[in-house]
Parts: structure tokens; C-alpha cells; sequence
């Protein structure tokens, strides 16, 4: 019988902890992890939020090796959430929680992981093989790796300019392997040294024998034949604002990562901003509507990391959280309208909703069927358009209450299918791109 890589012990301590948090602090966590949650189940624990963790638990299989990783990767964001919390805390609360942060880490350590430089990584046999074993956790082929490779180690003109590409960017090799792997738990290949963070300081700085892309094919760290995440992860930190300064060579090597991942079903895109400066994370592929494509062009105008989270979140979730893809359609709106009014210099009310949002932003912008001349051209089909704006605003509101992220439901409530999800999605972006667009071509005129 397989034992559970992560105890029910260490499972309980972050769940007590996520009492203190909001629902939505904890779906976000969890939903970046890429952990579905079964809202079907009912678990005997007392509280929304208790319940909203074991929902997410339950999707799991703790003997999995594939599961285990997207846990230790939730954990990793909580715990990196609450160390900036911490940071920026005063007195009691800055020192409680810097308490909890550690209890949490020394429960982990007796799992045989280790959280340290904002990371959880393994520290025994048995916790390595969570991030080395099953084929589930491979679907990029070792030809698509030794593709990007390839383009790393020549000189690549047309994307960079005539010289090598520095695969550790403006740090040096250990500290930016040091970002992925824990150099020290790892062994040497020269019997004089201890570790592996020897080995390399040895090799690379003392005598400087090995070649500049040792890297690539160096077993220890595997990343043309180990489990994806790994792969991925090493992409994204050579991406990462500390390693790459210039925010258009990091967007250019995006762009030559993406060409090849797109052969295996994944994709690098921006997940947050840190001092400006994007900031990327790899997901599968999904059907991208055009709706979603051009909700894009909102953020892109508007310079809202906010709205890009909104949309990502939108993206990831049709498939696997019709009700967080609901809810968040619904704030994309509520974004769009609330950025218009401010402004313009319009007051918006604590309590509006959505609708009483739309309305107010269709005023202002004029978008109100009596504002169409009867003589235009197509005057009643346009009339009929405009009307339908407040209906949609009506129905994904409705929708969100009914199903969405953010309210507390019956324990028996079935939820909706990825279909209707994407319905709502669509429906949501494109009343708010319209409306932004509107904004932006009145604003021109002006």
C-alpha cells in the first residue's frame, strides 16, 4: 500500500492557517497551482473555509508523486503570500505570522521537503522522487527541449543578436540554479568536492573546463528528460526580471520558447508584474476566444497587470472551474466600467452591482438606445443592441450569484459545465471591450 507523500498532519496545519484568509485569497492559491476543487464534496469540518480546502484536498491523490507537486506548489504560494504579508506588517501580526511560517516549513521539513528562498524543495530520497517520478508528469518532448536548447547555444541572429545567449542572464550560474534546485542536497561529479554547488564553482569559475551549456544535458538536474514542471520552471526564471533586466530580450526569448512549446500544448504568458516588469508562468494551451484576444487589448491600453491576472484566470479556468471563470467574468466588467468612471471623474457608488455599473458607464458614454438618431442608418437593429447591453450585464450577474466564485451555496448545488462557462466568458469580455473601445473613441473625439 503507497503512504502519503505529504501527511494529513501537514495538510491540517495549512488548512487551520487558510482559516484567517478570505475565500478568494485561498481559491486564488490554489487555482494558480493548477488544483481542481470538487464542490460536490462535503467535508465534516465546520467553517466556508475549512470546507473550501478539503474541497480542494479531495481532488487530490496525497500517494501521488503528479498531485503532490501541485499541493507542494499551493503550499509554496501561501506560504510566499504570507512572508510578504509578514513583510509589510507591523508589531503582533508581523511576528505571529513570521511564527506560523516557520511552524508550517518545520511540518513540511518532517515530510522531507524544505522551504527556503521562497521555495519548497525536497530534502530526502523518498520527497526527490515527488519531482522525478511518472510519465503523467512528461508530455514535452525531449525534441522540443532539445530544440529550444539548440536555439540557446548557437548564435541566433534574428532573435537576439549575434552572440550566445546567456541562459543565467545577469546572475551568476549558482545563484540562478540556486532559484530552481538546492545545489547542496545535490552530488558532485568531481570526488574531491562535497555538492554539487561545489562542483559547479569548481568546474565553472575555478578552472572553467566545462563548456557554457553544460547545463542543458547534465543529469542532475534532467531538463532534457525530467518532468516538465522542472523543464518549464528552468524557462520562466531565465525569464524572470532578477535574471533578464531587459524586458525585450525576455520578451524576445518568450516568443522563441513559445514557437516550440506550442508543438507540445503549452505556452509561457505573463502571470503578474513585479516593479513594472512582467513576470511569466507556463500553462497548457487552451481554445482561446476571440473575445479573450481582444480583452487583451483592455489590458494592454490600461497597463493593468490587475485586468491581465483577470483575464489568465479567465483563460485557465473555463475547463477546469466553470464557477472561478464565472466570477471572474463578471469583475472584468466591473474593472472595466469602474476604471472608465473613475476617470472620468464619476463617483461610483460603494454598493452598485454590475448592472447599476453598466448603466452608469452607458450614460456617460452615451450608449443608451434614445441617444440613436431615428434616421441613422440601422437605427432599430442598433437600438436593439444597445438595449441588450443591460440584459447581459443582468444575466452574468445573475449567473455569478447562482453559480459563480465568491457566495456560499447549498451543499447539494450542481455546478455548471465548462460550456456554460465559456458562454458567460465571452459574453462578459465582449460588453466590456465594447465598452472600453467606446470609451477610448469618445475620448479620441474629444
Amino acid at each position: 500500500m503507497n503512504s502519503e507523500l505529504v501527511s494529513k498532519k501537514t495538510r491540517n496545519e495549512f488548512r487551520e492557517f487558510l482559516v484567517g484568509w478570505t475565500l478568494r485569497e485561498i481559491e486564488a492559491e490554489f487555482d494558480a497551482a493548477n488544483i481542481s476543487c470538487d464542490r460536490q464534496f462535503e467535508p465534516q469540518v465546520s467553517g466556508q473555509r475549512r470546507s473550501l480546502v478539503e474541497q480542494y484536498y479531495h481532488s487530490l491523490d496525497f500517494t501521488n508523486p503528479s498531485d503532490v507537486r501541485k499541493l507542494l506548489q499551493a503550499y509554496e504560494n501561501v506560504l510566499n503570500t504570507a512572508r510578504q504579508r509578514a513583510y509589510v506588517s507591523q508589531g503582533y501580526v508581523s511576528i505571529h505570522l513570521a511564527s506560523m511560517i516557520e511552524s508550517l516549513a518545520e511540518w513540511l521539513r518532517k515530510d522531507g521537503f524544505r522551504y527556503e528562498n521562497n521555495e519548497i524543495i525536497p530534502i530526502t530520497p523518498g520527497a526527490r522522487k515527488v519531482f522525478e517520478e511518472g510519465d503523467a508528469s512528461r508530455t514535452i518532448s525531449e525534441v522540443t527541449r532539445r530544440n529550444i536548447f539548440d536555439e540557446l547555444r548557437v548564435a541566433i541572429d534574428c532573435v537576439l543578436g549575434p552572440e550566445y545567449v546567456v541562459w543565467h542572464g545577469r546572475l551568476d550560474e549558482i545563484e540562478f540554479l540556486k532559484r530552481i534546485f538546492d545545489l547542496d542536497a545535490l552530488p558532485s561529479k568531481d570526488p574531491r568536492m562535497k555538492n554539487a554547488r561545489e562542483d559547479i564553482w569548481q568546474h565553472r569559475y575555478n578552472n572553467n573546463d566545462w563548456g557554457d551549456d553544460w547545463v542543458f544535458f547534465d543529469e542532475r538536474f534532467n531538463l532534457l528528460k525530467g518532468p516538465d514542471h522542472i523543464f518549464l520552471e528552468f524557462l520562466c526564471e531565465m525569464v524572470h526580471p532578477v535574471v533578464r533586466s531587459d524586458t525585450a530580450d525576455a520578451t524576445r526569448l518568450v516568443e522563441l520558447f513559445n514557437r516550440h512549446l506550442d508543438q507540445d500544448g503549452w505556452e509561457i504568458v505573463e502571470k503578474t508584474r513585479v516593479s513594472g516588469r512582467p513576470v511569466f508562468a507556463a500553462r497548457r494551451k487552451g481554445t482561446k476566444g476571440a473575445a479573450l484576444n481582444a480583452a487583451k487589448s483592455v489590458a494592454s491600453a490600461l497597463d493593468s497587470a490587475y485586468i491581465s491576472q483577470q483575464i489568465t484566470r479567465m483563460e485557465t479556468s473555463i475547463g477546469s472551474d466553470p464557477e472561478l471563470a464565472i466570477g471572474t467574468a463578471k469583475e472584468f466588467v466591473e474593472t472595466v466600467c469602474k476604471t472608465i468612471l473613475h476617470e472620468c471623474g464619476e463617483a461610483v457608488s460603494k454598493g452598485a452591482d454590475l448592472p447599476q455599473l453598466v448603466k452608469q458607464v452607458r450614460e456617460r458614454l452615451e450608449l443608451l438606445p434614445d441617444s440613436v438618431p431615428e434616421k441613422s442608418k440601422g437605427a432599430e437593429v442598433i437600438k436593439r443592441l444597445l438595449n441588450n447591453l443591460g440584459t447581459v450585464a443582468q444575466g452574468i450577474a445573475e449567473l455569478r450569484g447562482l453559480y459563480g466564485s465568491g457566495h456560499g451555496k447549498d451543499a447539494k448545488v450542481k455546478g455548471l459545465q465548462s460550456r456554460h462557462a465559456r458562454l458567460a466568458v465571452n459574453a462578459a469580455t465582449t460588453l466590456g471591450v465594447f465598452i472600453f473601445d467606446t470609451y477610448q473613441e469618445r475620448r479620441g473625439n474629444k
